[in-house]
């Protein structure tokens, strides 16, 4: 199953809004076929895996990450592929959530197959933390990243576009954008830093972009808009129609959504978001936006990139006027900077 595990990680950043999911065919003793969900829309992990082992595949054991499918979607259903190519015992890591996608291992177990779940269940759960918060909540998995001096500042105050982290900790945004569905960041970010969002060298990694804009003030000429990608601008009501024609012009899809106070309303946006399909969102977010996804409590996970330089004034990473619990889940050296995970508790 842990091998299962291993391969299912191959899907990550293809899948999406699928699960990502792997599968191990053993008979004898010996592993003889292998399979993951490669692509969104493309074969599910058992299909792929089943074919590789052919005729083998008659009598065998499968380990699964996850239920198989017993429904009509993109692909025909798991469970038939796995009845027909003669499996014996199947062995399932955690159950499906999605209402669409359950009871595959009742149908198993109808045809004959011996059926058992639970092995590495956690482990599973976590690998598909966002696409189990989808189902469950109605809205995408929201990591919120900082860079910050080890005195807790974020910019020096003095209008420098000075890096205050490392150049292992920008190999990791890098990589943590690659694996989200959306980066976000504020309109401030954007007048200020005109930055690109993508994935280095790369392209066809790009995320979605999405900038917080109330008042609709994206400039034309921002570098986000004429990169590879989707760019989708979040204002609220009224919003002058000219100036989403203009954004259109360049590329950007003005979406609009509720209100709180003046701001977005973060709740309305992470809704309509996860109707787009939208899983996963890292915001690389300022002061503001940070202390908004906390204030909301809609950070599930935090991560934390402490520079050993100090500041000693500046911007704040964030402002909140109440306590909010997070629980360490991971603290490590990063090349010269420190890393610190904290999980929403």
């Amino acid at each position: 199953m842990r091998m299962a595990l291993e391969i299912a990680r191959r899907g990550r950043g293809k899948v999406s809004p699928n699960p990502l999911v792997g599968a191990v065919i053993v008979k004898g003793g010996k592993v003889i076929a292998k399979g993951w969900h490669e692509r969104y829309g493309g074969k599910h992990a058992e299909a792929n895996a089943i074919e590789k082992a052919g005729k083998k595949a008659k009598g065998a054991d499968l380990y699964v990450t996850l239920e198989p499918c017993n429904h009509y979607g993109k692909q025909p259903p798991c469970t038939k592929a796995v009845i027909r190519a003669g499996i014996k015992r199947a062995f399932i890591a955690m159950e499906d959530p999605n209402k669409l996608s359950r009871h595959g291992a009742k149908e198993l177990e109808r045809n004959g197959i011996k059926v058992e779940k639970g092995i590495c269940r956690h482990e599973a759960e976590k690998q598909n933390e966002f696409y189990i918060k989808g189902l469950r909540e109605g809205r995408p998995f929201v990591t919120l990243k900082i860079a910050m001096s080890s005195d807790g500042f974020i910019s020096f105050g003095d209008g420098r576009a000075k890096r205050i982290s490392g150049r292992a900790s920008s190999d990791l945004v890098q990589k943590m954008r690659k694996e989200h569905d959306a980066v976000l960041v504020g309109i401030n970010t954007v007048l200020r830093d005109d930055p690109l969002l993508t994935v280095r060298n790369d392209p066809e990694s790009n995320p979605l972009r999405i900038v917080l804009d109330s008042k609709l003030s994206m400039p034309k000429s921002a570098r986000m808009l004429v990169q590879k990608g989707e760019t989708i601008i979040v204002c609220t009501e009224p919003v002058d129609a000219r100036r989403r024609r203009e954004i259109a012009e360049h590329g950007g899809l003005v979406i609009v959504a509720g209100k709180k106070g003046s701001r977005v309303s973060l709740r309305d946006m992470l809704s309509e978001l996860y109707k787009m399909g939208v899983q996963s969102v890292l915001v690389e977010a300022g002061n503001r936006v940070a202390t908004s996804f906390l204030s909301e409590r809609l950070a599930d996970r935090m991560v934390i990139i402490v520079s050993r330089r100090k500041i000693t004034k500046g911007l704040k990473a964030f402002s909140l006027k109440r306590k909010i619990r997070f629980g360490i889940s991971e603290h490590r050296p990063l090349g010269k900077d420190t890393i610190v995970v904290l999980e929403k508790v």
